[in-house]
């Protein structure tokens, strides 16, 4: 476990001037929003806060993609071959530091438009709440269960670039080209992967979204479930586990020292 901990640690060292200067950009552009506040509508200043997080995810596709890319273009792979560790092991310290990362870069940007928009979150959210008719946790089951939902998308993108940089390895030239090749060929097999497993775990509970939402029909306040399959959620979380074993499985066995 401390072996894993220290290359962790040192993926995480790797990240730490990439994710200065993200921060660095984040908090210049939110600084110049804030000040176009005033001049631009409130709307469209609040709107454009929210950019990076559609850029975010491209961050989690290129870490993925150069996730190993570095080492063997520093010609440096012959070290992290020859680690007592296996390959899911040095796969999931990789993947564990992006995903810090991730989380972490999408945390500060929060905070940083909260903090320079919360007035105008704070008088929106009264005149959204439409009268009182949803339930106080339902904006932040919402939310919630979008961050998982993001998350999700930016670890899938990296893993899917990571094995497929993993599978140009194998080749000395137009390494570029076989893995836009292979990051696409990963979309189809992960989609009908999940389309044939989902029948499958039909048995597995329904995941809610929110357990209530009134409406007023009539003058009758009316209330619904509102759920989705868990069959294609858990299949596809079982293909994207298989498509990061089996690149670690091509890290440890095939790739040569």
């Amino acid at each position: 476990m401390r072996a894993w901990w220290n290359l962790y640690k040192k993926e995480l060292y790797n990240l730490a001037f990439f994710s200065v200067v993200i921060v660095l950009l984040v908090l210049a552009w939110e600084v110049f929003l804030l000040y176009k506040a005033d001049s631009w509508m409130g709307d469209i200043a609040v709107g454009l806060s929210f950019l990076p997080f559609f850029l975010y995810p491209l961050l989690a596709l290129l870490l993925g993609y150069n996730s190993y890319r570095q080492e063997w273009k520093e010609d440096t792979q012959y070290f992290l071959l020859s680690l007592p560790r296996r390959g899911w092991e040095i796969g999931l310290a990789k993947t564990a530091a992006a995903m810090t990362f991730y989380i972490a870069i999408c945390l500060l940007t929060i905070l940083l438009i909260v903090v320079f928009h919360h007035s105008y979150f704070a008088r929106e959210f009264m005149e959204f709440n439409y009268m009182g008719m949803y339930e106080p946790g339902f904006f932040r089951g919402v939310v919630f269960r979008l961050s998982l939902l993001y998350l999700l998308y930016g670890l899938t993108l990296y893993i899917m670039a990571q094995f497929s940089q993993l599978v140009s390895l194998f080749f000395d030239r137009f390494r570029g080209f076989i893995t836009i090749v292979v990051f696409i060929f990963s979309h189809y097999v992960i989609f009908r992967g999940t389309t044939l497993l989902a029948p499958l775990f039909r048995w597995v509970p329904d995941i809610p979204v929110y357990n209530y939402i009134y409406s007023l029909e009539e003058g009758v306040a009316r209330s619904y479930d509102i759920t989705i399959g868990s069959g294609p959620f858990v299949a596809f979380l079982l293909m994207l586990s298989g498509l990061f074993l089996l690149g670690s499985w091509i890290l440890e066995k095939q790739l040569d020292v």
